[in-house]
């Protein structure tokens, strides 16, 4: 029996066995070197000649400054990815121009977090790179609010969020993936990143109230997108919010539990409420704060990375009766400096820890950046030949 790749992700999130382990990919960086691979071959010229013209020009933003197309999710028979048809209207960024001391940057006013355009390596291709916080004190941001609007005030009330159009994208979309709807805010990065690590530990400990403040009016944006996709029909919600660095969490459990945790579970709970599993993808070690966001209601975990200390067969041991496990395969070391025969040892060392009885979606930890073409065409391979139940390693 072949499942439909809706049928194979429900199935896969309920933690049950599908008829083969389904696909989650982030996606090449748009301005990495193994995309410009990808644009290069003869085999993205053949995929993209074979997508209808009206699925062929959607493209979607996931991160911020990575682009994806329905070419590439094709090229890695993706079941599942994060993509609805609302987009990054649904929010507006604020960006505005950074103050003088950070020239020819920009800022986001909602949250204080300041960019600015740079060649990436490798390609020299402009990459949107991460300066600064300048969310320094209450008074600036009240300023800044005051001035811009609260995130609140940046959601877009002009788009229809009716089951209709949820439903028909879906459909358009059927033969190629299945979309999760994804939210706007990511409370955790926002705020570190718009206020710096050493402010916000200042602030947890001198003015606790002012990091709640933050992370309430954050929120607020969040859960009225999560009612709205309710009305609309959406089953998976997809959240992204980086929480780790390499073999540790960017805050203590502590600081995560009394302080970030209470507004996940706000969303979790609203998601669950309303029918609907929801995901996150966070990047680095998060292997103490898991069990934590499991029972604030969280479904599936995304990134896994173990070049960061991650153990997913120790987490699916623990943890796997009660969520679901996305990603995972090296895409830091192995993927760019391993040989074809060793990125075939990582993709079963993946399903052999964390596939059986379900629950897992095969894919690399993060977006794939730089690695050799050779090893990429060895990914795509390895994960087709053992995603099939019942697993066979051999």
């Amino acid at each position: 029996m072949v499942l439909s790749k809706r049928e194979r992700v429900i199935r896969t999130l309920e933690l049950e066995e599908p008829d083969m382990i389904p696909i989650h990919y982030l996606g090449f960086e748009e301005t990495g070197i193994s995309n410009q691979y990808f644009l290069s071959t003869d085999i993205y010229k053949k995929i993209r000649a074979g997508i209808e013209n009206e699925v062929l020009e959607m493209k979607f933003s996931v991160l911020m400054a990575t682009t994806k197309s329905i070419t590439e999710l094709r090229f890695w028979n993706s079941d599942l990815h994060g993509l609805d048809p609302w987009g990054v209207e649904k929010f507006n960024l604020g960006v505005i121009k950074a103050p003088k001391e950070y020239p020819e940057s920009i800022m986001l006013s909602y949250d204080g977090r300041i960019w600015k355009l740079s060649p990436q390596v490798g390609t020299g291709l402009m990459y949107l790179w991460y300066q600064d916080g300048y969310f320094r004190n209450p008074q600036i941001v009240h300023e800044h609010w005051d001035k811009y609007g609260k995130p609140i005030d940046h959601i877009n009330n002009k788009l229809n969020y009716s089951p209709q159009i949820w439903e028909n994208f879906v459909k358009k979309l059927s033969k190629y993936f299945y979309p999760m709807a994804t939210l706007p805010i990511y409370l955790h990065e926002s705020l570190f990143e718009g206020m710096t690590a050493a402010r916000v530990t200042y602030y947890m400990r001198k003015n606790p109230r002012f990091i709640h403040e933050i992370l309430t009016e954050f929120n607020k944006v969040n859960l009225e997108i999560i009612k709205r996709f309710a009305e609309a029909g959406v089953d998976i919600v997809f959240y992204m919010d980086d929480l780790g660095m390499k073999h540790r969490s960017i805050f203590s459990l502590k600081q995560f539990k009394e302080f970030i945790l209470p507004y996940y579970k706000q969303m979790f709970q609203a998601c669950k409420k309303n029918g609907m599993f929801v995901l996150q993808h966070s990047c680095g070690y998060i292997d103490k704060l898991l069990p934590h966001m499991v029972d604030a209601g969280l479904n599936g975990i995304q990134a896994l990375e173990p070049a960061a200390g991650v153990d997913l067969a120790n987490l699916k041991e623990s943890l796997g009766d009660r969520v679901v496990f996305l990603g995972g395969i090296d895409s830091t070391n192995i993927l760019n400096f391993g040989t074809p025969k060793d990125i075939e040892e990582e993709v079963k060392r993946c399903i052999k820890g964390a596939a059986h009885g379900g629950g897992y979606f095969a894919g690399p930890s993060h977006n794939v950046l730089n690695a050799p073409w050779e090893n990429i065409l060895a990914l795509r391979a390895a994960i087709e030949k053992y995603r099939k139940y019942p697993l066979n390693l051999n």
